[in-house]
């Protein structure tokens, strides 16, 4: 009996984590698409040349003088950071319990997020190619990996 109820006990749990990470992922997701759609100029930005461009977005659009490199990392750098860490979340929600399929997921994922970003330097991709992307992108990676083996890993294994 006593099994049981630790059972369902972990199983609530477990269902409370994924809840959490889908969240955080949403969060991460939404936050990279609003600094893009507030502070970004979406006259030049390459997925509208496939997609057509929302007008209510001209309105959202709030610029942020860049001269200090704060706002730079902002603008330019935290969007690619926000995305990757979204991905991330939501592939640790969709394996939480399964560690090899989550480890071969997230690495799939992290190398097509990363080529994406590299293959900008020899234009293969539209955009600038940025090394503080790949920096932002590592970044917010490795911090989510301390904070799930920290805390997190433990009480699920």
């Amino acid at each position: 009996m006593r099994q049981l109820n630790r059972e369902k006990r972990d199983e609530k749990y477990i269902r409370q984590l994924k809840l959490i990470y889908y969240t955080a992922s949403f969060l991460a997701f939404s936050g990279g698409v609003a600094i893009y759609a507030f502070f970004r100029n979406i006259n030049n930005m390459a997925m509208f040349r496939f997609i057509p461009k929302p007008l209510f977005l001209v309105s959202l659009y709030n610029p942020i003088k860049t001269e200090s490199i704060w706002s730079n990392l902002f603008i330019y750098n935290l969007p690619y950071g926000l995305w990757c860490l979204s991905g991330l979340l939501f592939i640790r929600a969709i394996w939480l319990q399964n560690i090899k399929w989550r480890s071969v997921y997230g690495g799939i994922f992290i190398t097509i997020v990363m080529s994406y970003v590299i293959l900008k330097l020899p234009g293969i991709t539209p955009g600038t190619f940025d090394i503080i992307d790949l920096v932002f992108m590592g970044l917010f990676a490795f911090i989510e990996s301390i904070i799930f083996n920290m805390f997190i890993r433990r009480k699920i294994v």
